[in-house]
């Protein structure tokens, strides 16, 4: 049973007081105080009362959704393209992606490369292949109606966000952009890139773990085979190439952290 029948009951008749508009009504509730609420927060009181928030005292933790998750990772990146409207958008795939296709003219890639970093709302949907980094993160299938989407943590996920040739492309633009504000010193490429990706300070904790981190990947020489030094932009170019694939590889990392994906 509804544990706020009240609420709906008004919810409802205010519904159709604004004219059945589902805008109002989203513009509603996402301005309320329940839907701005944080999940982080919690007391002894609360968890005893209400363990698994069914009275909304928090907002319940969940991970961005898969189209939520590409645009978050390209805006992050500086490379989302916010262009609204228009044909479906068709990025490139590699080898292994497109061998769901029958045939790889099927899925024809936008002629403009300006067009690839769109949002993910505007990819191009097939009833027959789903775009593999949405069929990764839940995308529904198209063949049946779904009322609702799944939400799975399993291991395809993280393998995505760490090999896949399209999220390096954008850790590298991540890693060139915040090294042009920051340059080349680690402590302040580490605080550009925590408030860009996470929107807070790293802790110093965190500092010090990804310091580490920067020497040790720089010490054994980690590489993207896919890409060669000549493929870096300028402000990588400039320092040493294990320094630079060591920023990439770290911004691979925050990439994959869970408070990237998930909204708290």
């Amino acid at each position: 049973a509804a544990t706020h029948p009240e609420l709906l009951d008004w919810l409802a008749t205010e519904f159709v007081r604004q004219g059945w508009s589902i805008k109002q009504m989203h513009r509603l509730i996402m301005k309320s105080a329940t839907y701005q609420a944080a999940s982080t927060f919690s007391s002894e009181i609360h968890l005893k009362t209400d363990p698994k928030n069914k009275y909304l005292w928090r907002m319940n933790r969940r991970r961005l959704e898969a189209e939520a998750l590409w645009d978050t990772v390209h805006q992050t990146a500086g490379t989302l393209n916010p262009k609204m409207y228009g044909r479906p958008v068709v990025p490139p795939l590699a080898e292994d992606e497109l061998a769901a296709l029958r045939e790889k003219w099927q899925w024809p890639v936008s002629g403009d490369p300006r067009e690839h970093t769109r949002r993910g709302l505007y990819i191009m949907v097939r009833r027959n292949f789903r775009f593999p980094m949405f069929e990764v993160f839940d995308a529904p299938l198209t063949e049946v109606s779904c009322p609702q989407r799944d939400v799975t943590t399993v291991a395809p996920q993280a393998l995505w966000t760490l090999n896949s040739a399209s999220v390096y492309r954008q850790a590298r633009h991540l890693a060139e952009s915040v090294l042009k504000t920051a340059q080349d010193n680690p402590e302040k490429w580490i605080e550009e890139v925590w408030f860009r990706m996470l929107g807070r300070p790293a802790t110093g904790q965190e500092m010090a773990e990804t310091l580490k981190l920067l020497s040790v990947l720089e010490q054994q020489g980690v590489k993207n085979p896919k890409q060669g030094a000549t493929a870096l932009p300028p402000h990588l170019a400039k320092i040493p190439a294990a320094r630079a694939a060591a920023y990439i590889h770290t911004c691979l990392a925050l990439f994959n952290h869970n408070e990237f994906s998930f909204v708290d």
